[in-house]
């Protein structure tokens, strides 16, 4: 092939480069434009690179059938195209690459994280080892190749073939580094504007997620560590969106619970009344109300539905609709329990949740307290007198479990002025402290004496306080809730 004219040459080549080209358009269309746009730069790669290679074998077959070159001849002209081929196919597939990310940028955006991963160490891995390898075969075949040409030279002008030899194989190894040392060093520069274009692009929708805006996703546009990051990144995105929409709707939900609840107790002559509920969570399942049955007659509910939370914050909406239907016509305590009990257990037994429920109804005129306790805590009067606590407790079972269990009907009757009826959830007793021990009764007892002689609120405050501040830094497991009533 050295022997050959290098118009033939030349023609013989760019003939077979031609045929490189027109085939390429024919495969891009079928092959590559219609893959999806993570897989098209890889497969840019592999057919540009097969199709060079192709065009090497062509220009060999050309050379051997036209102009009888043997076929070993052409050894160091196919390994030309081996070597170049391999990085104009990769300059080709990062070309390709660009345009996916860029198309992935103006259109909708895979958003996935991807299937394959082909990490970056390993692509720089594989175009080193075969930029040596390739090097080394060159120059070998070069060596290889002087070297034979000055075997068959006169041993006469053996130190001058040495001496020109030499500085022959020194040219063409210059001339191939030179030429590696481009191809590389286009390469490089090639994949180093696909990462700043990749990292620009992740970190400007990660400035807009700091600043609040969620509105974008980064295009997963390579396998490798970045196509990974903008995955995990577009799937914190989403649940950074879900998160804000459950928020969201939780703020509304704990806007339209606290409408539930009273915002300031009845007036009552003779009565001093306060209550309060605090939730572990955005929205919870206590609940307590106040009915006026007339100026001198008050129901008192409170409720603690199983459970905090969503689930238990609809429940005790639940509960709260039958109660307040309830006493449209009231027909006494426990007949006011039972009916809610039947609405409740029809339409919540399936789910296994149920609701505690103390209700009281003071009738001043009569001075009689009368009661229903369903599973609940039992309310503690404190009489004034004797300094004594009188827990009112009474039968009754959790309601929404069974629709027939029977209600019982407490009654108390006379009280000296001052005393104090509390009636609170299990979430006062039950909470903790940093070493697991729990407020207990005996606590709300001793914080109840304590306090007797102040307003029902301030009674109500100092509890609520006296717990928080026996929780410490420990967070609230359960709903707290509270109701004061003193006796006048």
């Amino acid at each position: 092939m050295d022997g050959m004219p290098p118009g033939t040459l030349a023609a013989i080549t760019f003939f077979s480069l031609g045929t490189f080209f027109v085939l390429r358009g024919l495969f891009f269309k079928g092959r590559v434009e219609k893959k999806p746009l993570i897989h098209q730069p890889r497969y840019q790669f592999l057919i540009d690179y097969g199709l060079i290679l192709g065009a090497g074998l062509l220009s060999i077959l050309l050379n051997t059938t036209i102009h009888k070159v043997p076929l070993g001849s052409g050894l160091l002209f196919l390994v030309g195209f081996v070597t170049a081929g391999f990085f104009i196919a990769i300059d080709m597939s990062l070309q390709r690459e660009r345009k996916v990310i860029f198309t992935a940028m103006t259109q909708s955006p895979t958003q996935k994280i991807p299937n394959r991963f082909y990490p970056m160490t390993r692509k720089f891995f594989i175009v080193a080892l075969t930029t040596n390898v390739l090097m080394m075969i060159i120059i070998m075949l070069i060596i290889g190749r002087d070297l034979i040409w000055l075997s068959e030279m006169d041993l006469s002008q053996m130190n001058l073939m040495i001496s020109m030899t030499t500085k022959t194989i020194f040219k063409e190894i210059l001339f191939v580094i030179t030429v590696l040392l481009i191809l590389v060093t286009n390469v490089l520069y090639s994949y180093s504007r696909n990462l700043k274009i990749l990292f620009r692009t992740e970190t400007g929708v990660l400035e807009s997620v700091t600043s609040g805006d969620l509105s974008k996703l980064v295009p997963v546009a390579t396998s490798d560590e970045f196509g990974m990051i903008a995955g995990y990144t577009n799937k914190m995105i989403h649940g950074l969106r879900d998160r804000i929409r459950i928020l969201t709707h939780l703020r509304v939900a704990k806007e339209v619970q606290e409408n539930l609840l009273p915002n300031e107790p009845p007036l009552f002559k003779d009565l001093d009344i306060s209550g309060i509920s605090l939730y572990c969570e955005e929205v919870g399942g206590d609940y307590f109300d106040y009915f006026r049955f007339s100026e001198t007659r008050l129901g008192i509910a409170l409720t603690d539905s199983s459970g905090h939370g969503v689930g238990a914050g609809l429940h005790m909406t639940t509960i709260r609709a039958f109660l307040r239907y309830g006493v449209e016509n009231y027909p006494g305590p426990a007949k006011l329990i039972h009916t809610a009990n039947k609405h409740l257990t029809r339409d919540s037994y399936e789910t296994g949740r149920f609701t505690t429920v103390f209700f009281a109804d003071i009738d001043m005129d009569k001075k009689s307290l009368k009661w229903v306790r369903a599973g609940h805590e039992p309310a503690l009067v404190f009489r004034p007198e004797t300094q004594e606590i009188e827990k009112l407790m009474g039968n009754g079972m959790a309601l929404g479990v069974d629709a027939d269990t029977p209600i019982e009907e407490n009654e108390l009757r006379g009280w000296e002025p001052g005393t104090i009826l509390v009636i609170v959830s299990d979430g006062v007793k039950e909470s903790r402290n940093a070493r697991g021990e729990m407020y207990g009764e005996a606590r709300i007892i001793q914080t109840i004496k304590r306090y007797a002689s102040e307003t029902a609120k301030v009674v109500e405050t100092k509890l609520i306080e006296d717990v928080k501040e026996f929780s410490g830094n420990a967070p609230i497991a359960d709903d707290i809730t509270v109701v004061i009533v003193k006796f006048l």
